[in-house]
Parts: C-alpha cells; sequence; structure tokens
C-alpha cells in the first residue's frame, strides 16, 4: 500500500512540474524580446550597404557622428531610454499621449549640425545614413510596429 502512495506522489509531482514547465515555456514563447540598438552593430551594417558614391565621402567614425546626432534629436524629442526603460516612457507618462517620432525634422536637425562642422558633410550622404539606419531599426524591430495592448 504505501508503495502505491509513493507511486502516485511522484506521477503528482511529475505531473506539476510538467504542467508548469510547459506554461512557463509558452509564456516565454509569446514575450518579444526587447530590440535594444547596438551602435557599433548599426554603423557596421550601415558602412556595408551605403552606395559607392555615399562610402566614398564617409569614413565609419562620420558615420558614427551621424547615428548620434539622430539618437541625440530623439533624445531632445522624449523618445530615447536608458537600459530597462520602454522607449518613449517618460513622455507618454507625462502628456499620455502616443510616443512618435516626426522623423522629417530628427533628419532636418542631423543635416543642419552636419553642415555646421568646420569640415561640412555632403548632405546627401548624410539622409542616405539615416534611411539606411532607419531601415536598420525596423529590421531589428526597433521602429515601425504598432504597439500591443500588453505593452
Amino acid at each position: 500500500m504505501l508503495l502505491l502512495f509513493v507511486f502516485f506522489g511522484i506521477l503528482l509531482v511529475l505531473l506539476i512540474a510538467f504542467v508548469s514547465v510547459a506554461l512557463t515555456v509558452r509564456n516565454l514563447s509569446e514575450a518579444s524580446l526587447p530590440s535594444v540598438l547596438e551602435v557599433d552593430d548599426a554603423v557596421e551594417w550601415i558602412s556595408e550597404r551605403l552606395p559607392e558614391e555615399a562610402a566614398s565621402q564617409l569614413r565609419k567614425d562620420e558615420v558614427l557622428e551621424i547615428i548620434s546626432w539622430w539618437l541625440d534629436s530623439l533624445g531632445s524629442a522624449g523618445l530615447a531610454s536608458e537600459h530597462g526603460q520602454e522607449i518613449g516612457e517618460g513622455r507618454a507618462k507625462d502628456n499620455n499621449a502616443e510616443s512618435i517620432a516626426d522623423l522629417d525634422v530628427a533628419v532636418d536637425e542631423v543635416v543642419a549640425r552636419a553642415l555646421e562642422g568646420p569640415e561640412p558633410l555632403n548632405e546627401v550622404a548624410v539622409v542616405v545614413v539615416l534611411d539606411l539606419l532607419v531601415v536598420y531599426l525596423t529590421e531589428i524591430g526597433a521602429i515601425g510596429s504598432q504597439p500591443t495592448e500588453q505593452g
């Protein structure tokens, strides 16, 4: 009789463990991973895809500078975030509004900064870099999708 209770006890423990593992796996498979912009990866990705004309006018450090200007522009619009914080989290709480960036304004700000320097950058090359940056951010899932009800 004792052996029967031990057998059913073990069976019950294994069943509970299986159900809890299955539920956890299902919850994790439904959760989306946050998109994180690794600037060095973005610089490499963009540099590899620059058209020949733009690539001949820009160095990698200039591509990095253009990306940092664009991120500064997003930061001033309230759309930048610290590690572990949702993009636009503070702005959405403050204004009860959606966090949507006006990319035209950001592009204008970056092009203006590129032309202000002692050695102005070609504005067409700057726009090409920004266009590729938007493509990169879309591919990693950082922009371009509508937020879900869960977050």
